[in-house]
């Protein structure tokens, strides 16, 4: 049995961006359809179901963030990814606040598209509940960063005095930061486990060998001088 190809709705009112989008994604297997203004994602919408739709934000007509609320209130089992050169916590908080899974600035890589994509639809189906402030908050945040590099306490650090600066309860912030800490700690202990299982892997043993054995030819000191 053929499954079915996840359903992808682009939109940017930049053809170019539409055009790199659909081609490299209906690579990856998902099947794409592109629009260039706010109005016709709702006439889209109003026809055909949609697994994921990328919003930009600045668009032709209705503005982007008026249709991601327009998609959430109307549309609950479609999965919203903002995708926008706008890059400010505020906006992204409130991007979250109203129903986007994620809030990707560019420049963008492909990579990073896909896997939130992927994401969304592992997550499925999506509900019309909104994030907490705190979840919005730290959502907004992280889109400055890399969600897989080393900010990740810069992230909760900024995410802590938005929170403060917004007024939210002490105790919530405090539940949220251990909550967060938990999840760090977690996945830093995945990164460890699997670093020591490759450490002990006699392929690995050898590539690391020779790694060390280059760094200390008469050749490699040569050309550090």
């Amino acid at each position: 049995m053929v499954s079915k190809r996840p359903s992808v709705l682009i939109v940017d009112d930049e053809p170019v961006v539409c055009d790199l989008l659909r081609d490299e994604l209906s690579e990856r297997g998902y099947l794409c359809t592109t629009v260039l203004d706010g109005d016709s994602v709702l006439a889209k919408l109003a026809t055909e179901d949609f697994d994921v739709v990328l919003l930009d934000i600045r668009l032709n007509g209705m503005s982007g963030m008026a249709v991601l609320q327009e998609i959430w209130l109307n549309h609950g089992n479609t999965a919203i990814i903002m995708i926008t050169a706008v890059n400010d916590v505020d906006t992204a908080v409130e991007a979250m606040k109203h129903g986007a899974t994620d809030y990707i600035v560019k420049p963008f890589g492909l990579d990073r598209i896909d896997a939130s994509i992927r994401s969304a639809l592992e997550t499925k189906p999506v509900t019309n509940k909104p994030p907490t402030e705190i979840e919005a908050i730290a959502s907004g945040v992280e889109a400055r960063f890399d969600p897989f590099s080393s900010y990740s306490k810069m992230v909760t650090q900024d995410t802590i005095e938005i929170a403060r600066q917004l007024g939210i309860a002490e105790e919530e912030i405090q539940r949220w930061a251990a909550a967060k800490a938990k999840l760090i700690s977690e996945r830093d202990s995945a990164i460890k486990s699997a670093l020591s299982k490759l450490e002990r892997s006699p392929l690995a043993q050898r590539i690391m060998g020779m790694t060390e054995l280059y760094r200390h030819t008469p050749e490699s000191n040569e050309s550090q001088n």
